[in-house]
């Protein structure tokens, strides 16, 4: 029998896509676009957070494997004759879980700062491989060119949804349904994974390793899994992104996108399961309302930024936790 909590979820996640269903009929294209990038970041956030929320490791890399996955994607989509939206996803997740699996290897018998700086000195090789054109020449003359043409950049055109071809308006409507319903996957899967004996678990790795290694967890095999499922939706939310933003760059792999990552998980609170999602809504519109001064923009979106860590110091889903908790205290 499904328990009230469940229920309760099940209700809010349908409340939730029926809203994200009608947003195509009540949203111009470009607040669409917008709407779309949020939900990206929030399911990298929702991925990131399993690593450093849930687990307490903090990984200043994950930019990596965002990145990872739309060029994997990208390079499938240039040398061979596949247009298929689904395959490119498919390509980009198996490369993204696959390098997350192999850096998660080496990197989680570490821990605390020594943990974070691994991950950042890894995902800037990776970075490096990108950026100096390594990775193009493995695909030939061809590949090097594409490399000298574009800087590393690569261009993506509209791909096919289920076999069918869309014009523009319409893919960008099908690409945000694509987008949505990945949202509410990963928001479900995630919120069923952080409820289960492996999500508490990763909980007590994270209040006390040597406690809960005392007690027969296998921490390092634990890390090890919450890294590799991290990667996972983390590549997920890049190869998505590099579709909706048609041009897949090296900065995407770059630590200062790992950065911002962090940075919107904290700010909506890596203790609550939707801090990630509130902290990716409230960063992407902050810096769409940054975007609006061409001079000054990023010490704009600085300000906003130091604005709402003040006025949330425990993260934006941590202070509307303590209003409701207020407001019902005062009601009794």
């Amino acid at each position: 029998m499904t328990d009230h909590p469940t229920l309760r979820v099940l209700v809010v996640a349908g409340a939730v896509g029926v809203a994200l269903l009608a947003m195509p009929y009540l949203l111009a294209a470009y607040p669409l676009t917008i709407l779309s990038h949020m939900l990206v970041m929030s399911i990298a956030c929702l991925g990131l957070n399993v690593l450093y929320g849930t687990a307490g490791s903090l990984s200043l890399g994950h930019a990596m494997f965002f990145g990872v996955a739309a060029y994997a994607g990208a390079f499938l989509y240039r040398f061979s004759t596949v247009e298929s939206l689904e395959l490119y996803l498919l390509s980009g997740v198996i490369c993204s879980t696959l390098l997350a699996a192999a850096i998660g290897f080496v990197c989680v018998r570490t821990t605390r700062i020594f943990f974070a700086i691994l991950t950042l000195a890894l995902s800037m090789m990776v970075y490096s491989l990108f950026i100096n054109g390594a990775i193009f020449r493995l695909f030939g003359g061809l590949g090097w060119a594409l490399y000298l043409l574009g800087g590393g950049a690569m261009f993506l055109p509209r791909l096919t949804i289920l076999g069918a071809v869309f014009a523009p308006h319409a893919f960008a409507v099908a690409l945000y349904y694509t987008i949505a319903a990945a949202f509410l996957a990963t928001a479900l899967i995630l919120w069923r994974i952080g409820g289960s004996p492996f999500g508490q678990a990763l909980r007590a790795i994270r209040e006390n390793d040597t406690r809960a290694a005392f007690v027969g967890i296998p921490v390092w095999q634990y890390r090890w899994s919450a890294f590799v499922l991290s990667g996972f939706f983390v590549g997920l939310a890049g190869a998505l992104y590099g579709l909706l933003a048609r041009q897949i760059t090296p900065e995407q792999l770059h630590w200062l996108f790992s950065g911002q990552l962090v940075f919107a998980t904290v700010l909506g609170g890596t203790r609550h399961f939707l801090g990630p999602v509130l902290g990716a809504l409230v960063f992407v519109w902050l810096d769409e309302v940054a975007s609006r001064w061409v001079v000054g923009r990023y010490a704009t979106f600085g300000a906003l930024l130091i604005i709402v860590v003040f006025a949330f110091p425990r993260g934006i889903a941590g202070g509307l936790a303590a209003l409701v908790g207020t407001v019902k205290k005062f009601r009794s």
